[in-house]
């Protein structure tokens, strides 16, 4: 039981740098929302089973300015 309690933990880690290096490697690009790494407790009957991951979410947060591309096409 202990070793699928920390491999759950070692794939909720590994979820969570996905995430962080998606976060890193896209932090330039036009229109990005940065996404977070939700993570919950498992129980199996009376003892701790670990962790899991949820979900990610993003942040759709307005942040930044919004700057004219002069194109007509592009929406303002």
């Amino acid at each position: 039981m202990s070793f699928s309690i920390a491999l759950s933990g070692l794939n909720a880690s590994n979820s969570e740098l996905n995430t962080i290096s998606n976060n890193i490697a896209n932090v330039s690009t036009s229109g990005f929302k940065e996404s977070r790494t939700e993570f919950a407790s498992v129980y199996s009957g009376s003892e701790a089973g670990g962790v899991e991951v949820v979900g990610v979410s993003q942040n759709f947060e307005k942040s930044g300015t919004v700057t004219g591309t002069g194109r007509s096409l592009d929406m303002p």
